[in-house]
């Protein structure tokens, strides 16, 4: 089965993605490629593209609403390794997932 947020994408082109500067690849430890990040602060970073006012992160490839994949999705940040799609959610759903698809205009995935 097809991970249902490959068809969808819409968080990945809404929000800003922060990133624990300790989470990218030039600390040890850190697998976030530090050059698809900008500084936003001493502790964190930004996933590049999340810092514009359209927000699409810079490793998003793909349409949102159609088909979409995250080129480092193995070393995402765990701000995106903690953001719950609805879908996965037993009981209720994530709002701000179901904020995303609405304002590209999808359903809610609850309406599946």
């Amino acid at each position: 089965m097809q991970n249902p947020c490959q068809s969808c994408g819409a968080c990945c082109a809404l929000y800003k993605v922060v990133v624990l500067t300790s989470e990218t690849n030039d600390q040890a430890g850190g697998i976030v490629p530090e050059d698809l990040t900008v500084p936003s602060g001493r502790k964190k970073r930004l996933m590049k593209g999340t810092e514009t006012f359209s927000k699409r992160c810079a490793a998003l490839d793909g349409t949102v609403g159609a088909k979409v994949a995250c080129r480092v999705y193995a070393q995402r940040p765990s701000s995106c390794r903690n953001f719950p799609a609805s879908w996965e959610i037993r009981r209720g759903s994530n709002p701000l997932c179901d904020r995303a698809r609405a304002i590209y205009g999808m359903l809610p995935f609850e309406s599946y």
